[in-house]
């Protein structure tokens, strides 16, 4: 390489080679790191090829191996890395990686400042197992990655730096808690990023069928958005778009559009407020933020839309695109990070958490600490112990009885005594009681605030339900967060009086005013980016480069006060200059003076192609000024706002502090933390603990709280996810989806089990309790209840062999990474029928459920019954068959009174609850591949362990199913529905309706040997009490076969004996008949009519008399106004001629003064003139009167240098005869030399103070000149001025002398056309009464 250093040699084999070495990995790493050594030194080939990268002469292949070779050489470990270092801290290597085009350069670049600003050794194999340096948004400290993803972020392929197994390293870390928190962090951030980049492929239809809501195009810049005077909120950019919304095209009216986008449903749903949007340009994605939905600016035409931007990163990137004018696309990104910023936002802010000892670092062998409120709640500990079924109705005030079963006593002991307690409840034991029971004792027998949380807004109201059931007052309680029911509505904050609170005021104030002084910066600086102009750019120059800005510069006036002006007179502006030199012309009239000359000859000398990329680089540098700028006074400005959003908040704060109960989301923790931490709640009760990420749990617990019970069970359903390879199922050891709660059970931490269910049949448990819960018992009510009407089994179920069919835009994430979701048609209708015959049982089918595990069945299932049903889905699901791009099902047609039925994904239908669950399990492969394929699967199955509660005494779990094959073998379920005798291919209905006992459907159906369970089409032919044969199919005995419903048709003739009359057997024989009672109607009506007629012609006629006294009265009054007409036009006449005779005279006047006004003017410059010429005289006397003395002067001063002169010379000859007699005299040498120039210098020293002299005096004279000629310059422009202004004053009088006359006229003109009106008036008026005359 040290022989051909040709730039061709470096884009071709010579890159080729080193990118070759860099990608060995059969070649030791020191091995590899002294071969790449030895082809940098010496630097003979090293030096040219980073000489040519900053030049720009290398290709983008031959730049990334530049990149990449010098981010090895950075990582050295046994040589001197420092030359290489100043080479990467250079800004030319810096910049032109991290702004480069290609998306491997900047990460490449972002690579090599990590490593510069690493204090430690930095490896390679550090890097790749480290945080930092893998695009612009990955950094070593996690509290300043920006939440929202960077575009180089969402397209880098590098997997992020996570931690597998930190559990089990964090007691020998050195700061286990920060390396807790943070990984939490960027787990939770990367299933966040998961989804978005999912979606940006669908968006960028990279990857299936776009389903998101639409492509707004061509978005520009139209301000910045700060919120309303009274309302300021964060700063966001004002897009502006190009097209308006297709569903407001049709609405002119701005109230309208704003109405139809704040009431009607599909106006709420365009740009949905903190939903995600993305910024793309032709190059790719430039940005991602968040959408403010502001309706009165989305309702403009063409709308604006306001996007509030995460981080300097995207606010830079978005920026420079808009203002660099490309093409730029705003895309609406269908990912739920509502749901994740308030969560990763208050995990930036801890540095610390409570219960450490438990829940980070709990060792078996270290008792634990008791809690502080122990002794408050020993009370009911002590009673509870000592008898574990005593009554609690004394103990804890309630209003009826109740008495616990032993696991019960031992987890209320347990949630009272412990800091951290554990309460496992498998399906019907009873968690949400025993939560409740535990709110009711902290809240009566201590004074501590409960923060209560739970994962759903749903599962959040059911459980404060039950806490209002148990006789806490709900003054007590506060419900954080909206979307809650009606019975809980008043619990909510916005519900709550708002109390007397004194505010800082001062310092909300010093807060508002920062907040302005930063929002004027902010609108100065987005002004500056916005309108670039020549008169910036010279300001920029002149702060940053002064010395092309002096050859640019225009004086306001000459030395002498006088305006430059350039061809045909005009006045030079201040960018004259700078106007020629950017259009490639020279400096024109200016091109001689000095300044230009000296500062700018190399500037002048530019031709036009580098006078443009001077420009171009010059408003480069400018707008990142600008933006940089930009994204410090934004922060500002969004840090004082949050400031004054945390003063004004202590009303919320103070609100909290009067509550015993907090209750919320997990969300909603996360949103109100701050106010939350101001209150510090000392117990945390979480509801559904299992199903709830540990991240979410960990913002919930805030530093005060000393006491904290997970309710939930880990067998059950985990939290979900997005990202497949974080799960537990993958494998990878990452664990998102694994709780708290399921961490510290499995770490060994002990807990309590709930062990009798009150919900599930013992059929029903006697599959959970051999495949899950082994110790489950059943409560004695769960034997006491009626079998189904129309069945033989109250768990069933089918098997076939029908094939499933994949639904391609449909995805389920919590299947394993699938690609596309599963359906069943077979199912499908199997589902229909099987709810049509349980209708005709007698059963509503608001009792029904029907679930599925994948998400395109259910929407297969919600398409086929909603044609005789109303399908009705929980929130989960309908967002995310939303999510999917499916349209939501049409809004109910209230008319038509379809029977509601509830459909539900089984993952989301926890905590509730139906009397009969019919569940389509959906697949059916030659794989064999099942959805329940682990044994957590089977036991949260909700057809299995979601029957209501005990006093419905009425359950049906329905299953389709294909038996995996190791199901065949006698195993799982599979055995327990066989030695049950439930799993069936066409079972036999029980019609306990028809006389002969039992039969089989002979129904036609998709499979007749399963049908017949669910298609019974014979009739009852039951003969009633009323003597008529029953004729409906099979059905229930006791609920049809009674005579009040009897339906017969009976007939008789009326009692007119005209018509023939019919009624239901059920119903009594009318008392009239129809026919004849329309017979009277029509007669009745008949004669209304002929009475209205008539009715109307009288009032015709009355209206005709009024409508004629009316007229005669409205003449009358015609003529009483004609006469006051006529008065009036005789009045405007004189008033016309008196204005006629004012004008003339007013004219007169103003001749007269116009006349003497040029008298005056004439006078005056008369005057002038003679003023000017005699001081123009005296000027010139005095002129010539200097002139005269400086001749005067000179001549001295000539005959002072001839006098000079005389004297030297006579000095001289008298120097040279003393010397001659000196010589005569024979004095010594050396005192003849000393007194000769002695006198020498006294010579010179009087020729040199009488030149001095002479030359002051010149001076003198020549300075009292030149202020002489300046006072005469001054006096000269004085009297121009004054001229000037005294023409002004003339023109300003003549002008309003003018508009005075021009009133005059109007007013003239004003008044005959006033005459002339009143004349056409009574000329009208004339004619009218003629005309009347003639009409009477």
């Amino acid at each position: 390489m040290d022989f051909d250093l040709s730039v061709q040699f470096m884009n071709g084999l010579g890159s080729t080679v080193l990118a070759y070495l860099l990608r060995t990995s059969d070649v030791g790493g020191d091995t590899l790191d002294n071969l790449l050594f030895h082809v940098v030194e010496p630097p003979i080939f090293w030096g040219v090829f980073v000489h040519s990268f900053q030049e720009g002469a290398l290709n983008e292949d031959a730049q990334l191996v530049f990149a990449r070779l010098l981010s090895r050489l950075l990582t050295l470990q046994n040589q001197d890395t420092t030359p290489y270092r100043n080479i990467a801290a250079q800004p030319s290597v810096q910049d032109t990686l991290v702004t480069s085009s290609s998306q491997e350069l900047r990460e490449a670049g972002h690579l090599i400042k990590h490593i510069l600003s690493s204090t430690g050794l930095v490896t390679v194999s550090g890097i790749l197992t480290s945080a930092g340096g893998r695009h612009d948004n990955d950094l070593v400290d996690y509290r300043e990655i920006a939440i929202l993803p960077t575009a180089d972020e969402v397209l880098c392929k590098k997997p992020p730096f996570l931690r597998a197994t930190l559990h089990e390293e964090l007691s020998t870390s050195e700061t286990p808690i920060e390396d807790y928190l943070e990984n939490t962090f960027r787990m939770l951030r990367e299933d966040m990023l998961f989804e978005i980049r999912e979606e940006v492929e669908v968006s960028l239809q990279k990857k299936g069928k776009r389903r998101g809501p639409g492509v707004m195009h061509d978005v520009s810049m139209d301000g910045i958005y700060t919120g309303t005077d009274d309302r300021k909120i964060r700063w966001g950019v004002e897009l502006q778009c190009s097209d308006e919304f297709k569903q407001l095209r049709s609405m002119n009216d701005e109230a309208a559009r704003v109405n139809f986008l704040t009431r009607d449903p599909r106006g709420s749903k365009i740009l949905r407020h903190q939903s995600l949007v993305c910024l793309v340009s032709g190059e790719g994605i430039v940005s991602f933020g968040t959408v403010n939905r502001v309706e009165e600016l989305l309702a403009r035409k063409p709308p604006v839309i306001v996007v509030q931007l995460d981080g300097a990163v995207n606010i830079s990137k978005t920026l420079t695109a808009l203002r660099t004018g490309k093409v730029v696309q705003l895309i609406q990104i269908d990912a739920a990070t509502f749901s994740f910023e308030p969560v990763l936002s208050a995990l930036k802010k801890m540095s610390s958490t409570s219960l450490t000892e438990e829940i980070i670092l709990w060792n078996p062998e270290v008792p634990t600490r008791a809690p502080r409120n122990a002794a408050a709640l020993s009370h009911i500990a002590k009673v509870v112990t000592s008898n574990l079924s005593a009554d609690l109705k004394g103990l804890l005030n309630l209003q009826t009885s109740i008495r616990l079963d032993n696991s019960q006593a031992r987890s209320l002991i347990a949630g009272l005594t412990k800091r951290v307690s554990l309460i496992q409840g498998p399906p019907g034991t009873g968690k949400s009681f025993i939560g409740t029971i535990l709110a009711k004792a902290i809240h009566d027998s201590t004074s501590e605030t409960i923060l209560v949380v739970c994962y759903t807004n749903h599962a959040l109201d059911q459980f404060l339900g039950d806490l209002l059931k148990y006789d806490i007052p709900g003054d007590s309680i506060v419900r954080l967060g909206g979307r809650s029911n009606e019975s809980i509505e008043h619990l909510t904050l916005r519900n709550q009086s708002r109390p007397r609170v004194r505010y800082d005021w001062s310092t909300i104030n010093a807060f508002k005013a920062d907040s302005s002084k930063h929002e004027r910066k902010l609108r100065a600086h987005f002004g500056e980016l916005l309108h670039v102009n020549d008169t910036i750019l010279m300001n920029y120059l002149k702060r940053e480069y002064d010395d092309i800005f002096q050859a640019f510069y225009v004086p306001p006036t000459t030395e002498d006060g006088m305006t430059l002006v350039g061809e045909g007179g005009r006045a030079i502006d201040e960018d004259y200059l700078f106007s020629r030199w950017t259009r490639g012309l020279d400096a024109g009239v200016l091109r001689s003076e000095p300044h230009v000359q000296a500062s700018g000859s190399w500037i002048w000398s530019m031709d036009h192609s580098a006078r443009q990329e001077s420009l171009a680089r010059w408003r480069q540098e400018l707008t990142a000024k600008a933006v940089e700028s930009i994204c410090q006074a934004g922060l500002a400005y969004n840090k004082a706002q949050d400031g004054v959003k945390e003063g004004l908040g202590k009303s919320t704060v103070e609100i909290l502090r009067r509550k015993r109960v907090i209750a919320c989301t997990t969300t909603g923790a996360a949103i109100h933390s701050e106010a939350i931490k101001e209150v510090g709640p000392n117990f945390l009760l979480v509801e559904e603990a299992g199903e709830i990420l540990e991240a979410h749990v960990l913002t919930s617990l805030s530093e005060q709280v000393d006491q904290m019970i997970l309710i939930g069970d880990h067998k059950q359903l985990r939290p979900k996810v997005n990202n497949y390879q974080l799960t537990v199922e993958k494998g990878d050891g990452f664990e998102l989806n694994r709780s708290l709660f399921e961490r510290l059970v499995l770490k060994g931490y002990p807990h309590e089990t709930l062990s009798t269910q009150h919900r599930m049949r013992p059929e029903i448990s006697s599959f959970v309790r051999e495949l899950t819960y082994p110790e489950l018992m059943d409560a004695p009510s769960t034997r006491e209840r009626a079998n189904i009407r129309g069945v033989q089994s109250n768990v069933i179920f089918v098997n076939h062999t029908h094939p499933e069919d994949d639904d391609s835009l449909i995805r389920d994430r919590g299947d394993g990474g699938a690609k596309t979701s599963k359906q069943n048609t077979y199912e499908v209708q199997m589902v229909l029928k099987i709810v049509r015959y349980l209708a005709q049982q007698g059963y509503k089918s608001e009792n029904l459920v029907v679930l599925t595990p994948y998400l395109g069945q259910l929407n297969h299932l919600r398409n086929a019954l909603k044609h005789d049903n109303d399908p009705i889905l929980n929130d989960l699901d309908s967002l995310e068959l939303a999510h999917a791009g499916l349209a939501p099902a049409a809004p109910r047609d209230l008319k038509a009174k379809k029977s509601r039925i509830h459909l539900a994904t089984i993952d989301n239908y926890q905590g509730e609850e139906s009397d009969i669950v019919i569940a389509s399990l959906t697949r059916s492969n030659k794989s064999n591949a099942n959805w329940l394929h682990g044994l957590s699967r089977t036991s949260q199955c909700p057809p299995l362990t979601r029957p209501r509660l005990p006093n419905i005494n009425r359950q049906l779990p329905i299953h389709f199913c294909v038996p995996r094959k190791e199901e065949h073998s006698g195993n799982g379920s599979s055995h327990t529905s066989k030695r049950a005798n439930i799993f069936s291919r066409g079972s036999r209905s029980s019609a306990s309706s028809i006389p002969n006992g039992t039969f089989y459907s002979r129904a036609q159906a998709i499979s007749t040997s399963i049908v017949r369970m669910v298609d019974a089409r014979s009739l009852c032919g039951v003969t009633l009490s009323c003597g008529h044969v029953c004729p409906m199919k099979c059905h229930p005995l006791s609920a049809l076969h009674d005579p009040s419903r009897c339906k017969h048709e009976m007939r008789a003739r009326c009692q007119a004996d005209r018509h023939t009359i019919t009624w239901e057997c059920r119903a009594d024989r009318p008392s009239s008949c129809s026919a004849c009672v329309k017979e009277a109607e029509r007669l009745e009506k008949i004669a209304r009519e002929k009475r209205e007629a008539e009715k109307q012609r009288e009032e015709a006629e009355a209206e005709h008399r009024r409508q004629m006294v009316e007229l005669e009265a409205k003449l009358e009054a015609e003529k009483a106004a004609e006469q006051r007409r006529i008065e009036e036009e005789h009045q405007l006449s004189a008033e016309a001629s008196r204005q006629e005779q004012e004008l003339s005279a007013a004219k007169k006047r103003e001749e007269l003064i116009a006349e003497r006004l040029r008298e005056d003017a004439r006078a005056a410059a008369v005057a002038r003139a003679s003023e000017y010429e005699a001081e123009r005289t005296r000027m010139a006397r005095e002129s010539e009167r200097e002139m005269e003395r400086w001749r005067l002067r000179q001549d001295a001063l000539r005959r002072i240098e001839q006098r000079q002169a005389e004297e030297s010379e006579a000095e001289t000859k008298r120097q040279e005869e003393h010397l001659a007699a000196m010589k005569r005299r024979e004095k010594p040498i050396a005192e003849r030399k000393r007194e000769d120039a002695q006198a020498a210098a006294v010579a010179r020293a009087r020729e040199y103070e009488e030149r001095t002299r002479m030359a002051e005096e010149s001076a003198r004279e020549e300075e009292r000149l030149r202020l002489e000629q300046k006072a005469v310059r001054r006096l000269r422009r004085a009297e121009r001025e004054a001229e000037k202004k005294h023409q002004e004053e003339l023109l300003k009088r003549r002008e309003e002398m003018i508009a005075e006359r021009e009133r005059e006229v109007v007013r003239a003109e004003a008044a005959a056309r006033a005459r002339a009106c009143v004349t056409e008036e009574t000329g009208k008026a004339k004619g009218s009464e003629s005309s009347s005359c003639t009409i009477q």
